[in-house]
């Protein structure tokens, strides 16, 4: 039993490290996403809130759109 118990232990360790580099492995992703966003933003001369605004009336034209 207390074997049983200690494999269990092992294999939960390992898959919370591995869940664990996976969500550094995100992070890492979407930080340098949201810089290139960012960038792109500058260089283009529009503020990032205009195209936040932007892509979110996209979004809601295509939803509108869909459930109508």
């Amino acid at each position: 039993m207390t074997v049983a118990i200690g494999d269990e232990i092992r294999d939960s360790s390992a898959l919370a490290e591995k869940m664990n580099d996976s969500f550094d492995k995100t992070r890492l992703r979407l930080r340098g996403t949201m810089n290139r966003m960012l960038l792109m933003a500058e260089r283009t001369g529009v503020g990032w809130k205009v195209w936040l605004g932007f892509f979110a009336a996209v979004i809601l034209l295509f939803t509108y759109v869909w459930l109508f």
